[in-house]
């Protein structure tokens, strides 16, 4: 579905029409960003399209949304909410891209558009992607450790990742990416287990990091394996640096005045996006927007979320 403009008809999943999750912060999201009809917006992690569809009735009629995701499964949810939208608003003009958002600027120029009023990016992590056993990225259902976030038969799996990581490395990535107290001894229990068989499955992983931690981080408020597949994930998908090389390519595609939002789930991101704003671009708000206690309580995911914004300064 790359640099797709004429949207087709509505899919169905294998159990019905695809529902959309409730994106988080969603009016929030639209206040910060100060949407204008005939504005174009970037939403460089598109997922399922609830923030996108929002996006697009906002600048209708003849404004331009161009979405991007690195996964085209969840692209495929996402036309159904676009063309949902674009139905009742009459426009806009929309675009969709199987890319990380790293690459918006070369997405941009591909559309012939030379710059876009807002970039707004939603780190974290789809429910869709949560919710299917098949990729990999939950332990509340076995499924193939596969944790990326597109499938690119040129990245390694996590299970591939696993088998491959030198102990050390595996130990930092534990304790910087999942900020796991235990990384040493689950990086070692890993370690050992994989000199026996091979670790494939969502399950294994989940059992070695429950036999790996102290008796009573077992049954903490959190489940003991929470962080160790945060981690792998982060690696194996190169969050981190795709954050910083997005951040850059979502400013320097901006035009002066334009606004770049970006909603962080964990610490690890929001302090690189923090970092970010401050340094290269102004402040409309110093203290990130967080979830009410009414989103919180009927979207357990807005709890951890926090949105801030950047605009770019006129240039001298």
């Amino acid at each position: 579905m790359n640099g797709q403009e004429s949207l087709g008809s509505p899919a169905d999943d294998a159990h019905g029409p695809v529902r959309v999750h409730e994106p988080v912060l969603l009016r929030e999201s639209l206040e910060t960003l100060g949407l204008l009809p005939g504005m174009t917006v970037v939403d460089g992690t598109v997922g399922a399209g609830g923030h996108a569809a929002a996006f697009a009735a906002a600048v209708a009629p003849d404004g331009w949304l161009v979405g991007l995701d690195r996964d085209a499964e969840i692209l495929a949810h996402a036309e159904v909410a676009l063309l949902e939208a674009r139905g009742r608003h009459r426009g806009p003009r929309i675009a969709l891209h199987n890319a990380p958002y790293a690459e918006l600027a070369a997405v941009l120029r591909s559309r012939g558009i030379a710059a876009c009023d807002r970039v707004f990016l939603d780190l974290g992590v789809s429910s869709l992607q949560l919710d299917s056993p098949s990729r990999g990225f939950s332990f509340m259902r076995d499924g193939p450790l596969d944790m990326r976030m597109g499938q690119d038969p040129a990245v390694p799996t996590a299970a591939e990742w696993l088998r491959t990581v030198r102990p050390q490395e595996l130990e930092r990535v534990l304790r910087e990416y999942g900020e796991e107290r235990f990384a040493g001894r689950i990086a070692r229990t890993i370690v050992e287990a994989r000199r026996r068989h091979r670790i494939e499955r969502t399950a294994q992983l989940a059992d070695l990091v429950v036999g790996a931690v102290p008796g009573p981080a077992r049954h903490g408020r959190i489940h003991a394996a929470t962080r160790t597949f945060q981690a792998i994930r982060i690696a194996v998908n190169d969050e981190l640096g795709q954050l910083e090389r997005g951040l850059e390519a979502a400013l320097s595609s901006l035009c002066d005045g334009g606004r770049l939002a970006v909603l962080t789930f964990h610490s690890l991101e929001d302090r690189i996006v923090k970092r970010f704003l401050r340094e290269r671009m102004e402040l409309p708000f110093r203290k990130p927007i967080v979830a009410d206690e009414a989103e919180c309580a009927r979207n357990p995911r807005a709890r951890s979320a926090k949105l801030r914004c950047g605009i770019r300064r006129a240039a001298a």
